[in-house]
C-alpha cells in the first residue's frame, strides 16, 4: 500500500458521493449517555490535544484515512450497505467522546474525558450525491475539507466515507470508482486501516455475491481501553518499565531522539510535506532477509541497523535511538477497528562495529528489548518521567511532546495484500505545520519503501534525500554483496573499546 500526506494525494475526478449519519442516527448520538469504559491513556492524550488545538485555532491533522478502487459501476444502496455493516462490527466506531465540564480547560487533569457509546441499532447512514469534480485537485480539495471537518473523536460520527464515480474509458472500458475513508486517531492506526482496506473489499464482494461475509466477530476496543487503563494504574516510579523508560531516555539526554540532520525550521514549523524513496525491490529484500537470518537477526532487525549506519554515516551518532510504534494486538483483537499501539525504543550502540555484520546481532537484540515494552502504557511511563524530569539532568520536559517517529510493517501478510496494486491502495495522512521528520518503512511483495514526512524547506529536502539514499545503498549491498562496510573510519575497534 502507498502512503501519501493528503496535500500530495492525486485522486482521479469523477462524481462524488458522500455518506454521513442520518438525522435519526445524530440524534441517538447526542442523547448517548456515559459509558463507564474509560479512554486509552494515549487516546485521552490525543483528545486533550485536540481540543486545545480545536480552542486555539490551530489546524490539527489528528485522522488516518484510506483510498482504494473498485472495477465496475457503483451501486449507491450496495454501498450503503457496506458502510452500515462495517460501522456496526466495530464498537470504537460507535464511540465519542466529551469532557466532563466543558467550561474547563482541556489542559485541566480533573476534567475527564467521558466516552458515549451510540447504540448498534441505531447506526444508519445516508448518501449525498455532491456531483461531478472535474478536476484532481477540485477532489482532494473537498475530500481534505471533509477529513479535517468531520474526522473528530469529539463528536459523532468520528468518521468520513465517499466514492468518487470514474467513467469508462480507453484504459478502464468497464468504469471504476475510489473508496475514500477517514477516522479519528483516537479509533484507529496504520494496522487497524490496512485491515478497513481489507474487510469492506469483503463485504462489498459478498454483497454483490449475496452471500454472508466470512469474517469472524471483532473484540471490543474498548474492553482493551479498560484492560490497559488497569495496568497503567499498576505504574510507578519503582516499576521496572519505568526504570527501563528513564534508562533509554537518560541516553538521548531526557527527551526523545530527533532526526539526525539540520531540517531548516530555526525560524518555527513549516508545512509538512512527504517524499517516498525505494529502498530495495522484491528479489533484494528475499537476500536481505536470508544475510539478516545468517547473522541471527530478523528483517526488523537488519532494518535497524541499516538505519544505525545510516545515522552514523549522515551525522556521526554513535550511539542509534529511535521510538517506533508497534501493533498490542492480542488475538481477540486480531481484526478490531482500535489504536493498538505503544512507542517502543530502539537503541543500539554501534561502538567498535565496523560493517552491518557487526550490528545486525546487536540491533535485532535491541528491538527485541524495546518489544519487552510493549506491554506498558507508553503515555502513563512519559507523565512519570516528566514528574521525575529533574532526575535526568538535562532534560528538556517539553521535547516529551509527541516524537518523531520510525515506523515497520511488513504488510505481505496482511489480508488482500496481493490487490494493494491493483486497487491503487493509499493509506492517506495530514499535512500540518511541524518541526520533525518521521518516517515509515513498509515492506509489500514489490519491496520495502520509505515514506517520509518533513518540513517543506530547502534544508529539509536535501536532508531526507541524503538520508533515504545512504539507507538504500545499505541495504541494497547487503543483499547483492552480503555485507556493507561502514564508511566512516574514526570509530574505535571492538579491541580499542574494551581496553
Amino acid at each position: 500500500m502507498e502512503m501519501n500526506l493528503i496535500t500530495q494525494w492525486r485522486p482521479r475526478p469523477g462524481r462524488v458521493v458522500t455518506w454521513t449519519a442520518t438525522p435519526a442516527a445524530r440524534d441517538a448520538a447526542a442523547a448517548a449517555p456515559v459509558d463507564p469504559m474509560p479512554p486509552t491513556t494515549m487516546q485521552e492524550r490525543h483528545l486533550r490535544r485536540a481540543r486545545l488545538a480545536r480552542e486555539a485555532g490551530e489546524m490539527q491533522s489528528p485522522w488516518i484515512g484510506v483510498a482504494f478502487d473498485f472495477p465496475g459501476k457503483p451501486s449507491i444502496s450496495d454501498i450503503t450497505a457496506v458502510l452500515e455493516q462495517y460501522v456496526r462490527r466495530h464498537g470504537t466506531l460507535h464511540s465519542w467522546f466529551s469532557f466532563e465540564d466543558d467550561t474547563r480547560s482541556a489542559a485541566d487533569r480533573d476534567n475527564a474525558v467521558r466516552r458515549r457509546v451510540v447504540p448498534t441499532e441505531a447506526i444508519a447512514l445516508e448518501a449525498t450525491d455532491i456531483g461531478v469534480l472535474d478536476t484532481t485537485e477540485k477532489v482532494r480539495d473537498h475530500v481534505a475539507k471533509r477529513f479535517a471537518e468531520e474526522a473528530s473523536a469529539l463528536a459523532w460520527p468520528a468518521f468520513v466515507f465517499g466514492i468518487v464515480e470514474h467513467e469508462p474509458d480507453d484504459d478502464d472500458p468497464d468504469g471504476s470508482f475510489t473508496l475514500y475513508h477517514a477516522v479519528d486517531h483516537a479509533h484507529t492506526d496504520m494496522v487497524s486501516i490496512l485491515l478497513s482496506f481489507a474487510e469492506i473489499r469483503t463485504l462489498h464482494d459478498a454483497r454483490l455475491a449475496g452471500t454472508s461475509p466470512e469474517l469472524p466477530p471483532a473484540a471490543s476496543y474498548a474492553d482493551y481501553a479498560a484492560r490497559e487503563r488497569e495496568q497503567a494504574s499498576q505504574l510507578t516510579m519503582a516499576s521496572p518499565e519505568v526504570a527501563k523508560w528513564l534508562g533509554y531516555l537518560s541516553r538521548s539526554g531526557g527527551s526523545f531522539p530527533q532526526f539526525p540532520l539540520d531540517l531548516g525550521v530555526e525560524d518555527g514549523p513549516k508545512p509538512a510535506v512527504g517524499t517516498r524513496f525505494e529502498l530495495a525491490d522484491g528479489e533484494q529484500c528475499l537476500a536481505f532477509g536470508r544475510r539478516c537470518k545468517e547473522l541471527g537477526s530478523g528483517f526488523a532487525g537488519g532494518i535497524f541497523a541499516a538505519l544505525a549506519i545510516t545515522e552514523l554515516e549522515v551525522a556521526g551518532r554513535t550511539s542509534y535511538m529511535s521510538m517506533t510504534p508497534l501493533a498490542v494486538r492480542e488475538n481477540e483483537y486480531m481484526l478490531s477497528q482500535g489504536w493498538f499501539i505503544n512507542l517502543v525504543p530502539v537503541a543500539i550502540d554501534i561502538d567498535g562495529a565496523r560493517s552491518f555484520a557487526d550490528l545486525a546481532g546487536r540491533a535485532q537484540e535491541a528491538f527485541t528489548e524495546g518489544k519487552s515494552l510493549s506491554g506498558v502504557s507508553v503515555q502513563q511511563v512519559v507523565e512519570t518521567v516528566v514528574a521525575q524530569a529533574d532526575s535526568l539532568g538535562s532534560g528538556d520536559t517539553a521535547s516529551l511532546a509527541p516524537p518523531p517517529i520510525v515506523s515497520y510493517i511488513d504488510a505481505r501478510h496482511m489480508p488482500h495484500a496481493d490487490a494493494f496494486v491493483s486497487t491503487r491502495a493509499t493509506g492517506i495522512v495530514g499535512g500540518k505545520d511541524t518541526r520533525i521528520a518521521s518516517m515509515w518503512i513498509n515492506r509489500v511483495n514489490e519491496g520495502v519503501w520509505l515514506a517520509f514526512s518533513y518540513p517543506d524547506t530547502p534544508t529539509a529536502h536535501e536532508s531526507t534525500s541524503t538520508y533515504a539514499h545512504t539507507l538504500a545503498t545499505v541495504i541494497r549491498s547487503v543483499a547483492e554483496t552480503g555485507d556493507y562496510t561502514i564508511a566512516r573510519s574514526d570509530i574505535p575497534a571492538a579491541e580499542e573499546v574494551s581496553a
